[in-house]
């Protein structure tokens, strides 16, 4: 059995060309309650999120339409 792979915040934040913290931020300021949830991550391992890579889009499109963000 292969082991399935998985980005935590700073694969996540190398992937998106943002730095770890932002990520964190986004997590922080953006809750599963809020109106514009953070995605979910896929697994979390001792606390940690994590999610895959083929979930990188998604998170570019959340990120693209955070409210308030300009081009």
């Amino acid at each position: 059995m292969t082991a399935q792979h998985y980005l935590g915040a700073s694969g996540l934040a190398r992937q998106l060309g943002v730095t770890r913290q932002d990520v964190s931020k986004w997590l922080s300021q953006y809750p599963a309650t809020s109106e514009h949830p953070f995605p979910e991550p896929d697994v979390e391992v001792d606390g940690a999120p994590g999610w895959t890579l083929e979930r990188v889009p998604e998170v570019e499109l959340w990120r693209s339409s955070i409210p308030g963000q300009r081009d």
